[in-house]
């Protein structure tokens, strides 16, 4: 108990610090010019701590008008240890060609029922429609703000994004899928499997 209240001091410190900074020097994320050198730091930081790593995300995306900026960070063992119930919920509602395209469509803003039914072509009904939007609104990706109109959350922007980008890194029978540049062995972009190396 002792250590997570220390723990938990140190953070309110570090943020009462960051606030008294000038607004450019606030971030504290490691700046980084490539994501493959985030990754190393991910990489030495797992090593030094004992632990099992750290997943992250970020984007920044301007898009007719609207600008969605967003980073997540998770340690391995949280994501291991947590409750995937929700996660699993989202994945499916995200799981169809037609949730996919309303999704892609509504990163742009928000939409009439009217033009979203034009996303799915003709060979949808207005009740496939519905179906579909009930099934977003429910994992929490969009939502309607008025009567026959439509958004995502902003804070699911990113997100959805960063999860179809890692979708594309899994094209199975894609010699381009799954790998990035050859650093040599042990570098961040280098695909290992294996015992961690030191």
């Amino acid at each position: 108990m002792e250590d997570r209240l220390a723990a938990l001091e140190q953070r309110i410190a570090r943020l009462e610090r960051q606030a008294e900074m000038p607004h450019d020097e606030r971030l504290d994320a490691p700046r980084s010019s490539s994501a493959l050198e985030l990754a190393q730091q991910f990489r030495e930081r797992a090593t030094e701590n004992g632990a099992a790593g750290t997943v992250a995300y970020q984007g920044a995306v301007h898009v007719n008008g609207l600008e969605y900026t967003w980073a997540g960070e998770h340690e391995v063992d949280d994501l291991m240890a947590a409750d995937w119930t929700h996660t699993a919920a989202v994945l499916e509602a995200m799981g169809s060609p037609p949730r996919l395209a309303l999704l892609g469509r509504l990163v742009g803003g928000t939409c009439t029922s009217a033009e979203l039914q034009e996303t799915l072509g003709g060979e949808n009904s207005t009740g496939h429609l519905y179906h579909h939007l009930r099934e977003l609104q429910r994992a929490g990706l969009i939502t309607q703000r008025r009567r026959g109109a439509y958004e995502m959350y902003p804070q699911a922007v990113i997100p959805l994004l960063a999860i179809l980008a890692a979708a594309l890194d899994l094209r199975p029978g894609d010699p381009v899928a799954g790998t990035s540049p050859d650093l040599g062995p042990g570098d961040p972009g280098t695909i290992t499997a294996g015992p961690a190396q030191p």
